[in-house]
Order: C-alpha cells, then sequence, then structure tokens
C-alpha cells in the first residue's frame, strides 16, 4: 500500500488533515502524520509528503531524497464562519495562529471572503507586540491563546484544498477512482453552505451580503432553483460562462432562462452530463437542496471541462517531473553471491564514467535497479534519471515522446509544443529499456542523436544540444537481432561500450533465500521470523529454476504470504509450476526423503501422528510416492514401520 506523510508545525492541524484525508481516501492508502514536537523518523519510508504549509516545510526538519512532496493549500473552514457574523461591526480581535506567516494569511483569507468588518491583530508564538484584546479568533490553535483573552472563537483548523486533493489523488493515479465521491463531499459542502446561507438571511441583511461573498468565492458555477422554481443564486462564474448578469436572473422563472438541453444534461440516474456549448463544454452536477425533498429547490454546479483537463495536466506534469527521479542505489540490491558481487564491483567503476552502459539480462533480474544505482552513484546523481521502455510505445510515438515536437506538427499536437525526453534528462541520465525492440526506422534517428548529441523536435529545423548520459538495456540477443535484420550493427556497437550483464537468479542460488527473507519483510513486516517462516521450504526454493527471476520469487512469496499468513508454508503450498519441476529428478527424490525422515522425527517428538496418508497430503505426493521412500528409509535402517497412526519411528 502507498504511504502518505503529513507533516505539521501543531498536532491539531495534523489530526485535522489527516481526518479529512482519512475520510476521503479511505483504506486506499496508509496516512500517518507528525509534528514538531513528534518529529517523523529519519528512517521512514514514504511515497508522498504533504506539508501543511510553508513554515511546517522550512521548521521540520524531514526531507526524505527523492520523495516527492506537496505544500496544501488551505482554505477556511466555512461551516464555522458563521461565528464571526455575531460580532459587533469593528470589534478588535486577535486572529491567533502558530506562526506569523499562518496568522496573517487567516486575516487575508477571512477578509477576502467579504469578513471584514471586524479589525483583526495578529498573534502568534514569539511576538513581541500586541494589543491586549479580550477576543480571539483562531483556525484550531487555540493553545496558542494568551491567558488574558475572555472570549475564543474557534473557527476550526483550515482544510486542505481541493485543488491539493485532487494533486494528492494524481500522485496515487486515484483521481478516477474517487473522483465522484470528491465532487460529492465538495457538492455537501456548498449545500450545508446555501442551507446555512438561507438561515442567516432570516437573521440579517448583513449576514446575506456575507453568505453571497461565500458563496461568490466558490470556484465553480452554481445555479440554485427554490422550489418555486425561480432563480435564488446565480454566482459569478455562472454568469461568466452564460455571459448573464445575476441582477437580471435572480427571482426570475428557471424555464425562462434554462432551456430543455440544460434539464435533460442532468436527467439521468447519475444526475450530471457534459454541456456542450459554443465556446466550451460545462460537466453539470444536479443536488437537491434538502435531501429528503427534492421538491425543495436543486442546486445546479457547472465545471468548465476545460480547465478540469488544464489542472490535471498541470498536476500531472508536475508530479511527472518530480517522478523523473532514481529511488535505487547500490545499497537496494540484495545479495552476497560472487556473480552478484562481481557485477556491483564493475557497475561502480562504470558509474564514474560518461561513457554509454550497455546491461543485459533475462527480465526480472533487475536491470532497472542496477541503472538507477549507476545513476546515483555517478556525477550526474543530482540531475534527473528519466526511463522509457520501447516495448510499451507505439512506433508513431517514440519520435515526438523521446525527441519532443512543436506546435502544428502533427494531428492532435498540444499548443505551445513539447519537449521530449531526451530535454528532460538534460545533465542526468537516460534509461533506454528493451533497447531491441525499438523499431528499425527509429535506430538511424537514435544512432544520430547519441552521435551528435544534439536533438531537433519533430516538425523543427531548430538544433538543441543536450547533455545526457545514457544507460541501455536488453533482454534479448542483440547480435542475432543484427542477423535477423532487425537490430543495425553500427547502433549496437554505439552502444555496446561497457558492456555488464545481470546474472539469472539460478546463476546466484546463494541470493535466493536473502531475496525471499526481504520480500517476506516487506509484505509481513510485524509477523514471523523470515528464516523460520521458509524453514520447510528452503531446499524447495534453491532447487527450483527461477525462470521468471527476481520478479516470480517476489510474486511467490507474496503468494505464500497471502496462502500461509500465520504459520510456515510447507512445500505442499507451493505454486504448481514449482511442485511440478523440484519433485521430478532422482536428486529431487533424495530431498524430499529428507524432508520426510526430518517430519517423521518432528511428530515422534510432540507425540503426533503420522502415516502414509498424512505425509502424501503435506508433501503433495502420492501415496505409492510416499511408500517407496518409506521402504527406502526402512531399509537405511532410519525408521520403523509398524501399523497404526503412530507407525512410523525414527531410529
Amino acid at each position: 500500500m502507498k504511504k502518505l506523510v503529513i507533516i505539521s508545525v501543531g498536532y491539531n492541524t495534523a489530526h485535522t488533515i489527516y481526518e479529512q484525508l482519512c475520510n476521503i481516501l479511505y483504506s486506499s492508502v496508509d496516512i500517518k502524520y507528525y509534528y514538531s514536537s513528534s518529529p517523523p523518523p529519519t528512517n521512514l519510508e514514504v511515497d508522498l509528503i504533504i506539508y501543511s504549509s510553508e513554515y511546517a516545510f522550512e521548521r521540520i526538519n524531514f526531507r526524505p531524497a527523492n520523495v516527492p512532496y506537496i505544500i496544501a493549500r488551505r482554505s477556511i473552514n466555512y461551516h464555522e464562519i458563521s461565528k464571526l457574523f455575531k460580532l459587533p461591526k469593528y470589534s478588535d480581535v486577535l486572529l491567533v495562529n502558530d506562526s506569523k506567516d499562518s496568522a496573517e494569511e487567516t486575516i487575508l483569507l477571512l477578509q477576502a471572503l467579504g469578513i471584514d468588518h471586524i479589525n483583526y491583530y495578529p498573534y502568534y508564538p514569539g511576538i513581541d507586540n500586541y494589543p491586549k484584546l479580550k477576543i480571539a479568533i483562531t483556525p484550531g490553535e487555540t493553545e496558542h491563546v494568551p491567558g488574558f483573552v475572555n472570549h475564543i472563537i474557534d473557527i476550526k483548523t483550515r482544510l486542505v484544498d481541493i485543488t491539493s486533493i485532487i494533486e494528492i489523488l494524481t500522485h496515487f493515479d486515484i483521481l478516477d477512482k474517487f473522483a465522484n465521491i470528491l465532487s460529492a463531499k465538495y457538492i455537501q459542502d456548498i449545500i450545508k453552505l446555501i442551507k446555512t446561507g438561507n438561515k442567516l438571511l432570516k437573521d440579517s441583511s448583513k449576514m446575506k451580503e456575507r453568505f453571497k461573498t461565500v458563496i461568490n468565492n466558490v470556484h465553480d458555477g452554481l445555479i440554485a432553483i427554490n422550489k418555486e422554481n425561480k432563480i435564488s443564486v446565480f454566482n459569478p462564474i455562472a454568469e461568466k460562462i452564460f455571459a448573464q448578469k445575476a441582477t437580471k436572473l435572480i427571482g426570475q422563472d428557471s424555464e425562462n432562462f434554462l432551456d430543455d438541453t440544460f434539464f435533460q444534461t442532468v436527467n439521468n440516474p447519475r444526475k450530471e452530463g457534459i454541456l456542450k456549448l459554443p465556446s466550451h463544454e460545462l460537466l453539470i452536477s444536479e443536488i437537491p437542496l434538502y435531501a429528503k425533498n427534492s421538491d425543495n429547490g436543486k442546486l445546479f454546479v457547472l465545471k468548465d471541462v476545460s480547465e478540469i483537463h488544464r489542472l490535471e495536466e498541470s498536476v500531472r506534469r508536475r508530479l511527472y517531473q518530480e517522478q523523473n527521479i532514481a529511488r535505487y542505489d547500490f545499497s537496494h540490491i540484495v545479495g552476497k553471491s560472487p556473480a552478484l558481487q562481481k557485477v556491483l564491483s564493475l557497475a561502480q567503476k562504470m558509474a564514474k564514467s560518461d561513457s554509454t552502459v550497455f546491461i543485459q539480462g533475462e527480465s526480472g533480474t533487475g536491470k532497472e535497479l542496477l541503472a538507477q544505482s549507476i545513476h546515483n552513484a555517478s556525477n550526474r546523481s543530482s540531475g534527473p534519471f528519466v526511463a522509457i521502455n520501447f516495448a510499451a510505445l507505439s512506433e508513431t510515438l517514440l519520435e515526438s515522446e523521446l525527441f519532443g515536437y512543436v506546435e502544428g506538427s502533427f494531428t492532435g499536437a498540444k499548443k505551445g509544443g513539447s519537449s521530449g525526453l531526451f530535454e528532460a534528462a538534460h545533465k542526468g541520465t537516460l534509461f533506454l529499456d528493451e533497447i531491441g525492440d525499438a523499431p528499425l526506422p527509429f535506430q538511424v534517428k537514435l544512432l544520430r542523436v547519441l552521435q551528435e548529441r544534439q536533438i531537433r523536435r519533430v516538425g523543427s529545423i531548430k538544433v538543441i544540444p543536450i547533455d545526457v548520459r545514457v544507460i541501455v538495456a536488453t533482454n534479448h540477443n542483440l547480435k542475432e537481432h543484427i542477423k535477423a535484420g532487425l537490430m543495425r550493427e553500427d547502433l549496437y556497437y554505439r552502444l555496446n561500450v561497457l558492456p555488464i550483464k545481470m546474472p539469472a537468479l539460478r546463476e546466484r542460488k546463494e541470493d535466493i533465500l536473502p531475496l525471499a527473507y526481504n520480500f517476506y519483510k516487506k509484505y509481513k513486516p510485524l509477523s514471523l521470523d523470515a528464516k523460520l517462516y521458509f524453514s520447510n521450504i528452503k531446499t524447495c526454493l534453491q532447487n527450483y529454476s527461477w525462470p521468471g527471476n527476481i520478479r516470480e520469487l517476489q510474486n511467490v512469496v507474496e503468494y505464500l504470504a497471502n496462502i500461509c499468513p500465520n504459520e510456515p508454508p510447507q512445500s505442499s503450498d507451493l505454486p504448481e509450476d514449482i511442485k511440478s519441476e523440484i519433485f521430478k529428478t532422482p536428486n529431487d527424490i533424495i530431498d524430499l526423503k529428507e524432508e520426510i525422515f526430518a517430519e517423521i522425527k518432528r511428530c515422534n517428538t510432540l507425540r503426533q501422528p503420522v502415516g502414509r496418508r498424512s505425509l502424501a497430503h503435506k508433501f503433495s505426493v502420492s501415496e505409492n510416492k510416499i511408500r517407496e521412500i518409506l521402504n527406502i528409509l526402512h531399509e537405511e535402517n532410519r525408521i520403523q514401520i509398524g501399523f497404526g497412526k503412530y507407525s512410523l519411528k525414527a531410529i
């Protein structure tokens, strides 16, 4: 499960943001929070960090290498601001927060919402000059309120803004999954505001103006229709979308302005749809103002589709840039076998060079892990690490992805063009994975770039110099590709400067168990000791050929951790592919014989019954095979065979 950490100066802020994100993300992301008096451990593993403010980012020294972060944008908790409307005009109040910047930012947000009938004075820990006032307003930081204050108005901790929440969901690639939930919660908040506003309208015309300010600061278009089918809310965003003034529409019959096409757009079970206008498209959602009686009014939320796309693209671009990093180094490569140590020693020497590294190895041997380790041990470690897999991209996309393109160079090219991966890797490393799958026509262009160290974007004549270190990898025999006409010989020799081969797992059997232990700790960090867990199947794991290499071993460990979560697995618990291979040769029979003898001794010691049937079930072999092995053990004078459920006894 992906891990998210919240970092804040104070406990209240950290806990409030934690509850907000848990309410949205449920159990999809593992969320933890820390604050200044309870800082995070230095060895904490995390996929994304959320800092509650710039002040938290600067004050708390938690900067794990290569971990992306977001400094959250936060908004006023609208549900609590009605408390402020009860204060008389020109009231002098302290605005209490945990830092100077936070206090001043909260004042600006309140004033922007139209709550400007109050005279605010910032107060925060360490401030020297301040008035001793009787009233204090604080966004959840009550512990910082000075003792001379008589009346504290807690408007609760500021919440993470929806734009930052979208950044978080996009980072974990779950925006589509939670879009409806997020939208529903957002709209629910708007409905609560409108309900609160309706109540306030009955109390005071001044409160009506305040409420209008809050509604007008919402980023989406809002149109509310009351039970008489009259338009009661038409905010500035709606004015802009329809090029109409609210003053002309408020109180008018909605059907005189909104045609059948508008209402048909939301006439479906989901109560939302896309409305195409001459200039743009709108995503319209319909929500009843009162859940128990939809006849009492409706709220229509209007989102500009192009703005949704722009925001998502902007967030994805930023996160993509942040992800151009190598997360692994040589310390992450598990194993002490001579075959592996020889490769690592050679790779560390290659890391000091800028020459092209050519990594060969079967699928699943860890070629990209080695590439990232070489990058992080090189002089380019502070630069980007950009990876591309030739097997994952079509020939038509390769050139624009690697070299970039200019506006209008092809159908679908976005306005302003785009840089390519070679430019993204400038001053860093470009990892070309599965180079053997590169199409022949593209190989010519790639060879020219590697020779000239400059690129031209698709559709452009401008030459752009690049400074990149290239690492390539393949699981093919490229010399055979050359003979078959699938690889250019000149490109092969341009790439094959510093060749290195990752050994298959069957060539480094000493590393199988350490790798299994490492994966088990990843999946079951609080469970059994890893060595104890694999004690019954060590021989099986070491005798298997592992055609899928480390990736297959990782899958097998994950399989066992789910099938046998609380007890060590037996050989019978292994996947069928492994069992069908390891129990078929004479040597395997010898190993199985020793396992059976050990099981008989164990059962004798614990005074447990043991017989052919139980052994056949435990080791997933036939009773005839068990009888054959028991006879061998008997002939070797290692067991006695009698009758009954305690018939087998080790000598």
